[in-house]
């Protein structure tokens, strides 16, 4: 049934996967600091942080992704995946598989965490 039936559901999934990832990426890319290219396939977009890379945030020195991502959690309230672990050191994921509410506060999170603010 899964492959013979309607296909209008996937449909509506497969558009509102599309529109969370069109919003993260170009949100993500106007916010200073950060970028991100589009992806082409997956859930998740990896956010570069080398432009942060040996700056100061929160009183401590980024040095890479874990740095980033710890600090994000801490100060941000938002929790992503380091790219340490992936052998990508200057990028962070995020996930689109959820609400674009979510994506939305967790973007404007990003934007005052990098301004210095505590949420």
């Amino acid at each position: 049934m899964a492959l013979s039936g309607s296909q209008a559901e996937i449909e509506t999934m497969r558009q509102a996967f599309e529109q969370r990832r069109n919003y993260i990426v170009e949100r993500m890319n106007a916010i200073p600091g950060v970028s991100c290219i589009m992806p082409e396939g997956a859930f998740y977009i990896m956010m570069n942080i080398e432009k942060l890379i040996g700056q100061e945030l929160h009183g401590v020195v980024i040095r890479d992704a874990d740095d980033f991502g710890n600090l994000f959690l801490k100060y941000g309230k938002v929790a992503v995946v380091p790219g340490t672990g992936f052998g990508a050191p200057t990028f962070v994921r995020w996930s689109y598989a959820t609400s674009i509410e979510n994506i939305k506060e967790g973007l404007n999170r990003l934007e005052r965490f990098l301004k210095g603010e505590t949420i």
